[in-house]
């Protein structure tokens, strides 16, 4: 085990075994006698579909608390692709530990393996028909994730070779819909965050109509978020936004399915943002097999 947590993401790990055991595993400690409950026993990780894993160092870190004396070995690496009915990898240990322990680590493997997974289908169909000499393309996620499990969720889509967009409020500035209804309009909320924001941060704008896109173009924005536009609609504006500001960022976002991903990537944009890679993506079938 020589992953290195960093001190906040074990806490949060541990906070995550605390809700799950309670005040202890009670079954156990009523089932089994002290001397089976220190049985060795071997766990077999197994999955049931094609996927790619995710999550191994915080599932080494709650079975390294549990049990100190744990051994886990894999025939995946984090980030590795599996096929149906492969044998992911092993864990021995105690009986009682495995048994605290194995609903929390099949929990987090499974949602971030569903995460890495579903971003990996997204980036490849999207690079497979990527036209050659355009801008780097990037597929990020949003916002749009479960309250504590922001870097987990952020973190699993880099591992399906995605990338992150804003982390927190603080470490970007992007301006919505309701900024610029409360604003007065695109210029008066472009003109505010150049006068009293940050100055080494670029500035985004979120807009839904061609009249927004030029208008925040011509007045200074760094990044537009096309947002919730048709397919008909960009490809007439990006190249007029190309023309208008070369250097420009493009970002497009809302309704990104993996249907749509292929028409989206051929457009000389620089970002897709899929809000669904954290809060719609299928858990990935794992189950752990226990062997005494």
């Amino acid at each position: 085990m020589t992953h290195f947590l960093d001190p906040s993401i074990q806490d949060a790990l541990l906070g995550f075994l605390k809700e799950d055991i309670g005040r202890g595993d009670v079954t156990t400690l009523s089932v089994f006698d002290e001397k089976e409950r220190n049985l060795l026993t071997r766990g077999i990780l197994v999955s049931e579909s094609e996927g790619r894993i995710c999550g191994i160092p915080f599932a080494e870190f709650l079975l390294g608390y549990l049990d100190s004396g744990v051994k886990v070995s894999w025939n995946v690496s984090e980030g590795g692709e599996y096929g149906e009915g492969a044998v992911l990898g092993t864990i021995e240990c105690r009986l009682e530990s495995l048994l605290a322990g194995e609903r929390l680590v099949l929990n987090l493997l499974k949602h971030l393996s569903g995460i890495a997974s579903i971003t990996a289908l997204y980036v490849e169909r999207a690079m497979k028909v990527r036209p050659a000499g355009l801008r780097p393309l990037r597929i990020v996620e949003t916002r749009k994730t479960l309250p504590g499990l922001r870097f987990f969720q952020k973190y699993a889509v880099r591992v399906g070779g995605g990338h992150n967009h804003r982390y927190c409020l603080d470490d970007g500035i992007l301006i919505k819909d309701n900024h610029l209804v409360a604003a007065g309009g695109v210029k008066n909320a472009l003109d505010r965050v150049k006068k009293y924001g940050p100055h080494p941060l670029r500035v985004e704008l979120e807009v839904d109509t061609a009249e927004q896109a030029l208008e925040g173009a011509s007045e200074g924005a760094d990044i537009l978020l096309l947002d919730n536009m048709s397919q008909d609609l960009l490809e007439k504006l990006v190249p007029r936004l190309r023309l208008l500001k070369p250097g420009i960022l493009l970002e497009v976002s809302g309704g990104v399915t993996l249907d749509r991903i292929e028409a989206l990537a051929r457009l000389d944009i620089d970002i897709i943002s899929v809000g669904a890679l954290t809060h719609s993506s299928p858990d990935a079938p794992l189950r752990l097999d226990f062997q005494r």
